[in-house]
């Protein structure tokens, strides 16, 4: 969504437009925007086109209901918001499970590691990460749990190689009712790979859930046990 048509959709719910009917003039909407009558109006008709408002005129301006897709897009601001400020201690995202290169197998089995999730999350990891895809909407997520505090884990040097820090992060996956509770996202320091969480388990999770390449996962975050 455009900035401005953001911006535009936050102005109407604070007159009250999630729980209730807003009348507004585009003179009004544009004063508290500081823009044009006729951009104000543009917006108007903009958030009505992509189904985020309904609207119907009345004198004086237009009287606006936020329909349920613009809810869930203020919704996505209000998580991603509490994120960022420590609030929100449940994240929740959706991730298509997929391939990986092989590289997060092969530096979570150093011992540097398995003795820090032993201590730290009370469970040694199979040598092996499962790796979801995000769809993009869930991108912004990510970076904000990176924000929140979670259990760090330690750079170590071995045999002449640094490897460096990253966090985890406690969740739990479900897949058509089936749910993992023992599981954690990892997240190292420097990563390529934004639109793919690698989560870690002690139980090698393919062979558990029974799944392939394409199953879908629902995946809940809790930062508050982190």
């Amino acid at each position: 969504m455009r900035p401005i048509l953001l911006k535009t959709l936050k102005i109407l719910a604070l007159q009250g437009g999630t729980r209730h009917s807003v009348h507004i003039s585009s003179t009004e909407l544009a004063m508290k925007l500081k823009i044009s009558q006729q951009s104000a109006s543009r917006h108007i008709i903009d958030l009505e086109k992509k189904d985020y408002i309904q609207k119907k005129y009345a004198q004086g301006g237009q009287i606006v209901n936020i329909n349920e897709k613009g809810i869930a897009i203020l919704r996505k601001e209000f998580t991603e918001y509490g994120l960022i400020f420590g609030t929100e201690k449940n994240v929740k995202m959706v991730g298509t499970l997929e391939t990986g290169l092989g590289e997060g197998g092969y530096y979570i089995s150093k011992e540097g590691y398995m003795e820090q999730f032993n201590k730290k999350l009370k469970w040694e990891p199979y040598k092996g990460t499962f790796n979801l895809r995000l769809d993009d909407n869930e991108v912004p997520k990510i970076e904000a749990m990176k924000a929140a505090e979670g259990i760090l884990i330690e750079g170590f040097e071995e045999e002449g190689r640094t490897f460096g820090k990253a966090w985890v992060f406690k969740c739990t996956l479900e897949n058509k009712g089936k749910i993992i509770e023992n599981c954690a996202i990892i997240s190292p320091k420097r990563t390529h790979y934004k639109k793919v969480v690698e989560i870690i388990s002690p139980v090698f999770l393919r062979k558990e859930l029974n799944v392939n390449d394409g199953a879908e996962f629902k995946i809940s975050i809790d930062l508050g046990d982190s």
